[in-house]
């Protein structure tokens, strides 16, 4: 029989990826002038460093003059205001759904719960045993199970690395809500050791929600390998 906390941490895990996609995207413009998405305001997103200003020649009063202009970095008006997503398109969503992988893997169960829309409902099946354990609810109880995971974790020193397959993202004709259909699996390793995998089929809702991208609906089937 595997061990439990294990398989607990292992099976929330898989599922906190999931609930940690529903975070706030901004649409940005960086200095090149194409649009990228990202969970922080455009002013803190990364950007690209500005060239090196040329040195003024002390002979020439004109270039000195001109020398505060050529060290100023280029900026833009679109690249220094967030802008709420008015749309869903399949780029936002494999961008949230990309980010959330990041949050999941480092047990970030806070901003997890706080990314979670008001009326998510959940329902996991597991099958690690026989009959198959089915965990389901609303927000507070994802909540709770994914610090309760996260606290399993840490107190293990296990570690989660997961990827997504399989990919078929379907927006409404409106923008304003879409599904996910995807493969996940959460490698779980102890002391730099693989201990299991935890892989999962699903199938999401994400809606809008005053220009935040946020999960209505989380419906997942998964069970250990290796």
């Amino acid at each position: 029989m595997r061990n439990a906390p294990l398989l607990l941490a292992a099976l929330v895990a898989a599922l906190s990826t999931t609930t940690a996609s529903a975070q706030h995207m901004f649409k940005c413009t960086n200095d090149k002038g194409q649009t990228t998405y990202s969970d922080r305001a455009c002013e803190q997103a990364p950007r690209p460093a500005p060239p090196a200003a040329r040195p003024a020649v002390a002979t020439a009063p004109a270039a000195r003059a001109s020398a505060p202009a050529a060290a100023a970095p280029a900026t833009s008006s679109n690249s220094a205001k967030a802008e709420p997503i008015t749309k869903l398109t399949p780029a936002v969503v494999e961008a949230v759904l990309q980010r959330a992988v990041d949050l999941g893997d480092r047990k970030d169960y806070r901003g997890q719960c706080a990314l979670a829309a008001p009326d998510l409902n959940f329902k996991l099946t597991d099958h690690s045993n026989s009959p198959p354990s089915v965990y389901s609810g609303g927000r507070g109880d994802i909540c709770a199970l994914q610090q309760q995971s996260a606290q399993a974790m840490q107190a293990g020193g296990l570690r989660s690395s997961t990827r997504l397959n399989k990919m078929d993202i379907r927006v409404s004709a409106d923008g304003t809500q879409a599904t996910a259909k995807y493969e996940s699996a959460a490698a779980i390793s102890m002391e730099g050791q693989h201990a299991l995998t935890m892989q999962c089929t699903r199938e999401e809702v994400l809606g809008l929600y005053s220009g935040t991208v946020l999960y209505k609906r989380v419906t997942a089937v998964c069970r250990p390998v290796g």
